[in-house]
């Protein structure tokens, strides 16, 4: 089965796509090394151009060595020309922008956000437009005098516009390369009075269409009275509108491990695709029936994707099992889904080469992969002739396909493994078909109130069993956490330990103990290295960091004593116009937002040895205060621009982290 793979042209290609794509981000932090990279795909494809006429094999690889190496410069260029699409150096300071707003707008607990179009800025005191053509999501405080924006609408504002801070080494995430990576260059929070809107001046493009159809199609769901986890989870089943799942609902559905199904997928469109065979099945039997059966199914399902939001999962699914329909007529069916996986990967990087760094592009593939290469042994170990029982097993064969594929890189993107997945999944592809087909009945012919409340029934049913599958003892494995090449090796194990079984060998025995032995000697190395405890101060709090393990202090009287050091939090005023016979010695104080005293009331109330101002101070206050330190001799560290500040407790350093 690996050879059905590694045999194939175009898989070989999309591999090499996405080396050339990672190797760019990995060695090319600007555009300046764009010009090499297009002059070396010019002399790998003529050069190319020049091996193919070569007639003896040994020399025939040259060829397929430099097509290879052009596909990956062709992906390394791709990539940094769509990168620098998205960067933009953004005026520091206040500045005026129009734009248009290209989503539905989300509402948050104190303003409404949006993915904006910038199309112009402008500074405060000129009168000269500048383009821009950069998206940015934009936070806007509600104003009753300019009323709701909605999609499609342009806007004007005044803002500050920036890439976020990035505090990646005390969250493990990096917010503003995310956002880049989903093709957006800043943020911006707009106040109110700070925004109006302007008159619609283009027509609505294709997508924002799209997002009004799905709005409709929520709105509908809400007109029908159904229970707000029920229509939430219909909302989100259905049309891919993921806004109104609480928390809760979200954490039950991921501790049972079918979080999946609450994002639109390729499992929504082969349910939909299966509904839909058997609705037609009575066409099969005309002349030419199959073909029209395949015709019928593709066009609904790129109709169900515009009226889901063009969502890119969505349109990944679709153009899947589109090119699979195509593929089965050209194509052995045992090549149809390695050429339209293979097909529709290569497609999706050079329309967007960022996609490669989206987790849901990366496990909906690999899921895709890991059911073309493993399912297919686990579903030959047993056989059974009772249609229920083999229906169960079969079920549980491509849950566990897909769950071995993706465990690797679940536990390296998430640190978590629910540990009941197959008895959760067993009972998640009925309810969602029930669920599927019930709302496409009631969309269709309106709202007959007793489909509607088997709806009602399906879906509590569902929420109920995840619940309680949330609840059983040990539902949820959590901390364990795979860096990127021990997620790759383990990977390789689980391939290996399933190619054993399917055929015992020595030598893949071989392989597959090295392989398990490399990623042992990996953990114990890991193990034995030693940890360090770390102090942090961002987000307007004081933390401890061991590992991944992230814990935030509190105290009432503001004041901390963590190990050998005072710590002293000042977001408040608390200590304004207070006086002391004795200075307490503090080793920190970190002034956050809310303190509203001087730097000099506080030396005398301690004795200081190091200040950190936070990002959340106003920028006048905040050069103020730092000019009261330099005429009082104290160390200072301004973390408006990294986030960030931390120390490692046992050897005290007062260098920031960036």
């Amino acid at each position: 089965m690996l050879s059905l793979f590694t045999s194939y042209p175009l898989f070989r290609l999309t591999i090499s796509l996405a080396a050339g794509i990672l190797i760019s981000d990995w060695l090319f932090p600007d555009a300046a090394y764009l010009a090499w990279l297009i002059g070396a795909w010019i002399v790998t494809f003529f050069f190319s151009v020049a091996c193919y006429p070569l007639n003896r094999y040994r020399w025939r690889m040259f060829f397929g060595c430099g097509i290879y190496i052009n596909v990956a410069l062709l992906g390394g260029i791709l990539y940094l020309a769509n990168r620098e699409e998205v960067r933009f150096d953004w005026a520091e300071g206040r500045n005026v922008y129009v734009g248009t707003i290209l989503d539905v707008p989300h509402p948050k607990p104190k303003t409404m956000q949006s993915i904006v179009e910038v199309e112009w800025t402008k500074n405060l005191s000129d009168s000269v437009w500048y383009p821009v053509n950069r998206k940015i999501v934009l936070y806007w405080m509600p104003d009753s005098v300019q009323g709701d924006l909605s999609c499609g609408d342009r806007v004007c504002f005044e803002a500050s516009v920036s890439r976020p801070v990035s505090d990646v080494d005390f969250s493990g995430f990096d917010y503003g390369l995310y956002l880049e990576r989903q093709g957006i260059g800043g943020t911006a929070v707009a106040f109110s009075g700070n925004w109006y809107k302007l008159e619609r001046t283009n027509p609505l493009s294709f997508r924002q269409k799209a997002l009004l159809y799905r709005e409709k199609i929520v709105d509908t769901y809400r007109s029908w009275g159904l229970d707000d986890d029920v229509q939430a989870v219909v909302s989100a089943l259905t049309v891919g509108d993921k806004s109104e799942l609480t928390r809760e609902l979200k954490d039950s559905y991921t501790a049972a491990g079918t979080s999946h199904i609450l994002a639109l997928s390729g499992m929504h469109i082969v349910i939909l695709a299966l509904i839909l065979s058997w609705l037609f099945y009575p066409i099969r039997y005309l002349p030419g029936g199959k073909w029209v059966i395949s015709l019928f199914i593709v066009v609904f399902l790129w109709s169900f994707a515009f009226l889901s939001g063009l969502s890119p999962s969505v349109i990944r699914a679709v153009v899947m099992y589109s090119l699979c329909a195509v593929a089965s007529v050209f194509t052995e069916s045992r090549f149809a889904g390695v050429f339209s996986v293979s097909l529709a990967a290569f497609l999706m990087l050079v329309y967007q080469p960022l996609y490669l760094f989206d987790v849901s592009f990366q496990l909906s593939f690999i899921a895709v992969v890991s059911l073309l290469l493993i399912y297919p042994f686990i579903e030959k170990l047993f056989h059974f002739r009772w249609k229920l029982l083999d229906y169960i097993w079969k079920s549980m064969a491509l849950s566990m396909a897909a769950q071995l594929g993706t465990l690797p890189f679940i536990l390296c993107y998430f640190g978590t493994f629910p540990t009941y997945f197959l008895l959760a999944n067993l009972v998640v592809t009925p309810l969602s078909i029930v669920i599927l087909g019930l709302a496409l009945v009631c969309l269709l012919c309106g709202a007959i109130p007793w489909l509607v409340k088997g709806l009602s029934i399906s879906v509590e049913l569902l929420n109920g069993i995840m619940e309680w599958v949330q609840g059983l003892a040990g539902s949820q494995i959590t901390s364990i956490y795979f860096s990127p090449l021990q997620a790759w090796i383990f990977a390789l194990f689980l391939v290996l330990a399933v190619f054993y079984v399917s055929r015992r060998s020595a030598r893949r025995l071989v392989w597959m103990l090295c392989s398990l032995n490399v990623l042992l000697v990996m953990f114990w190395i890991e193990h034995l290295s030693p940890t360090d405890d770390y102090l942090y101060f961002t987000r307007s709090g004081i933390y401890t960091k061991r590992d991944r393990d992230v814990s935030q202090l509190f105290s009432e009287t503001n004041l901390y004593r963590i190990q050998n050091l005072q710590v002293a939090l000042a977001n408040d005023s608390r200590w304004k116009n207070k006086q002391s016979d004795e200075r307490l010695h503090i080793d920190y104080v970190y002034i956050c937002k809310g303190f509203s005293g001087t730097m000099a009331g506080l030396a005398d109330l301690f004795q200081i040895q190091y200040v950190i101002f936070d990002g959340s101070l106003g920028d006048a206050y905040r050069e103020r205060l730092k000019q009261e330190c330099k005429s009082l001799g104290l160390a200072y560290s301004d973390i408006a621009e990294t986030g960030t500040y931390s120390t490692i407790l046992r050897n005290i350093d007062h260098t920031p982290k960036n």
